[in-house]
């Protein structure tokens, strides 16, 4: 993934004059503004973008991010927008089943490699544009694996929630179990014979093998559903 140009340290950029009015010769763009915010998320968080925080990172009164944008959620748009049309393209040659799964693999990867712009990007209302490619692709694959039209949107969706929710979970609340934790955990489940049998699986799982079982699991209903 391209990795987004680095607007914080851009020393031939001076202090605007004026709130909202840029100095002469230096007129802010909408580009500028969500390279910026993309960066200021990369590295900072969500969290840390506020339009005076941007306004600082661009040497502007923060009333001037609004002769482009009209809120912070629009420049939350452009920067998602912008984190997609630099991710992977899809692959165009192979089977329909290697497709999906190189676009969902992908996908992880963005998550592990930029886990606050993945945050910013899988939970925003609307997809933008930039992901029509993806999402083309993918539901070519589909339409190869024989689904209708519709089903193919259901597919999609099914796989889009999968490869999102479990790329958060492994962000947010995967943590090793430790063999001591384990144990108690056994003990617990002594009554349970089912959940005694797979308890390694069930809370202390490989994340790359729990992945891909899931994504074969999805793809092999996937066959049976046509």
């Amino acid at each position: 993934m391209k990795e987004p140009q680095d607007l914080t340290q851009n020393p031939k950029r001076k202090p605007k004059k004026g709130p909202g009015r840029p100095a002469a010769g230096e007129s802010l763009t909408p580009q500028e503004v969500a390279e910026a915010a993309l960066q200021l998320i990369l590295t900072e968080g969500e969290a840390a973008l506020t339009m005076r925080r941007l306004g600082e990172v661009l040497g502007v009164k923060a009333m001037a991010l609004y002769n482009h944008f009209p809120n912070k959620e629009a420049i939350l748009d452009a920067a998602t927008s912008l984190t997609m049309s630099r991710l992977p393209s899809p692959p165009a040659k192979g089977s329909w089943k290697s497709r999906l799964k190189a676009i969902c693999r992908g996908f992880r990867a963005f998550a592990q490699e930029q886990p606050n712009l993945f945050r910013v990007a899988m939970t925003r209302p609307t997809p933008p544009t930039s992901a029509l490619p993806l999402i083309e692709s993918a539901l070519s694959a589909l339409a190869e694996a024989g689904l209708a039209p519709v089903a193919q949107a259901v597919a999609y969706q099914t796989l889009r929630l999968y490869v999102r929710a479990y790329c958060l979970w492994e962000i947010e609340e995967l943590r090793p179990t430790q063999g001591r934790n384990l144990a108690e955990l056994a003990g617990a489940t002594r009554p349970y014979p089912r959940a005694t049998a797979v308890l390694e699986q069930l809370f202390a799982p490989d994340a790359d093998r729990q992945f891909e079982a899931g994504l074969d699991l999805i793809l092999r209903g996937l066959q049976t559903s046509k």
